[in-house]
């Protein structure tokens, strides 16, 4: 430790040749740094008398690197923001950390909830509140720091990044079939009790439109119950009182224990897909970009 404290400069005359480097100039980084030019400047200059070289060409009131300043200034900068780094994550887990996640009911459901005891387990110190709500105002709100959206990926105010797509399937459980037989194409669907969630967003595909993008023109009214919730309607055919369609990153763990089995080989693969939306302020907070990257690996483990 002795030998490594003499052979690292003075701290303070590194933070103060990193401003000057950056803003190649010491009036700026003197102002950055709260300090006096002078003093700015003679840090600077202990630094150059202890390292034997000069760090900066001073042309009347311009300033640049030499290259042995260049050389400097890519380990300072790294170095240091690399402690920066690991400082914040520290503070955070010091002091707990507050993160509000929204995203639809059905998502959080069927998707999110089984998954999300693995990220609270790798951050015991973080207060995770999970807003469920269908309402896009609600994943858009100020006091959200991150949303796990449905559409198209333009939402305003957010940066998206595509988490993955999906697959819609028929799908329901193993006693219907064994009661009321198994469809064999997607038009024998029409003759089945089909249960139907009436949704309010555009990008939401229920029956009518799935039969039209299978190429199947309903020739009688659809029959089988309305349900205002995605989840009681997955509950229904849970149940056995008919066919749903199933949103394949929702139901898979369903379709893997067996108490759902797919119905029809037609399937729907829609344009739109999951996405994260992170606020702009929120970015370069540690713990959304812990939950960021927690979630993305995740997706990347799941069915593609």
């Amino acid at each position: 430790m002795d030998r490594l404290r003499n052979r690292v400069p003075s701290p303070g005359a590194l933070i103060a040749f990193e401003a000057v480097a950056r803003q190649l100039g010491f009036t700026a980084a003197a102002r950055e740094l709260g300090v006096s030019q002078a003093a700015a400047s003679r840090q600077v200059k202990l630094l150059e008398d202890d390292l034997g070289v000069r760090l900066f060409r001073r042309e009347g009131r311009t300033v640049s690197l030499t290259e042995a300043g260049q050389d400097l200034y890519l380990a300072v900068s790294s170095g240091l923001g690399h402690i920066a780094a690991t400082a914040d994550g520290l503070r955070a887990r010091g002091r707990g950390t507050h993160l509000t996640v929204a995203t639809s009911i059905a998502f959080s459901a069927f998707w999110l909830m089984p998954r999300i005891g693995a990220f609270q387990a790798s951050r015991p110190s973080s207060e995770l509140h999970l807003v469920t709500s269908d309402t896009v105002d609600d994943w858009l709100a100020d006091e959200t720091d991150i949303a796990i959206a449905y559409g198209d990926g333009a939402w305003p105010g957010r940066r998206p990044q595509r988490l993955f797509g999906d697959e819609i399937l028929a799908v329901c459980h193993p006693a219907y079939v064994e009661k009321h037989g198994r469809p064999r194409t997607v038009a024998d669907l029409l003759g089945h009790t089909l249960l139907q969630f009436e949704s309010e967003h555009t990008s939401w595909i229920g029956w009518p439109r799935w039969f039209e993008l299978c190429g199947v023109a309903p020739d009688r009214p659809l029959h089988g119950p309305h349900f205002t919730s995605y989840t009681i309607a997955m509950q229904a055919a849970r149940d056995g009182q008919g066919i749903a369609l199933g949103w394949r990153r929702l139901v898979q763990p369903m379709l893997d224990d067996g108490s759902m089995v797919r119905v029809t080989p037609g399937a729907v693969v829609p344009d739109n897909a999951y996405y994260l939306l992170i606020p702009a302020r929120k970015e370069d907070d540690p713990t959304v970009r812990a939950f960021r990257d927690w979630i993305v690996a995740q997706a990347a483990l799941d069915w593609r």
